[in-house]
């Protein structure tokens, strides 16, 4: 039943990662992972353990990593957002679950995925999109496949995007924003975008007197 609840009902959500706090729980080779994918998104990371595995020498300098030596107690979670379970004792990892369940926090268990409630998808990045990319049947090497192949997909709308965030911005009455927004994410205003004539429908359709000089 764990395994068709993690499976059939995840959902996907972006953080504004300056303004989050992980703590890592455990010097391994999952916590060093994990501490440092979420330390370059731009997250404060907390990483605890009594002992460390040499890697992490390539992420303690960095001024978002802070290296905590001790043993795990509740207090270190108090005040983060997401918690991640990454020790090597499954009596430790089962203490922190149930103290993330008490608190209501989000957490990865990255020694056994299915025990926590939340799972990080594979992320990949363009200029102006985000892809995040999650498998049902819980495979990160085929997930890490799959988000490849989007990006070299997405790289096409990528001056598109950064183009219709441009008008989005530009107009003041919701009314017309979403009259607009709705008319210009489509493939046959992206046809006319592609030959160079994308302001001139805008302004021919809804008089929006929209000026080129963005360089589109």
């Amino acid at each position: 039943m764990k395994g068709d609840n993690l499976k059939d009902n995840n959902i996907l959500v972006s953080l504004l990662s300056p303004k989050i706090k992980v703590i890592v729980l455990g010097g391994g080779y999952a916590a060093y992972i994990k501490s440092k994918t979420f330390s370059k998104k731009g997250c404060q990371v907390f990483i605890l353990s009594k002992k460390f595995m040499d890697d992490f020498e390539n992420i303690d300098s960095l001024s978002n990593v802070h290296i905590i030596y001790g043993e795990y107690e509740k207090k270190y979670i108090e005040d983060k957002n997401i918690v991640v379970i990454a020790t090597d004792d499954s009596k430790t990892n089962c203490s922190i679950a149930e103290d993330c369940k008490t608190l209501c926090k989000i957490y990865i268990d990255a020694t056994n995925p299915e025990n926590g409630n939340c799972i990080t998808p594979c992320q990949r990045n363009t200029k102006n999109i985000s892809i995040g990319i999650n498998t049902k049947g819980v495979s990160p090497v085929t997930s890490v496949f799959i988000a490849n192949k989007m990006v070299d997909y997405v790289k096409e709308y990528d001056e598109f995007v950064e183009f219709t965030s441009h008008i989005r911005n530009s107009i003041c009455s919701i009314e017309d924003k979403r009259k607009i927004m709705k008319f210009i994410c489509t493939d046959d205003f992206y046809f006319f975008y592609k030959k160079g004539k994308a302001l001139d429908v805008i302004n021919m359709f809804y008089d929006s007197k929209f000026e080129d000089n963005t360089g589109w």
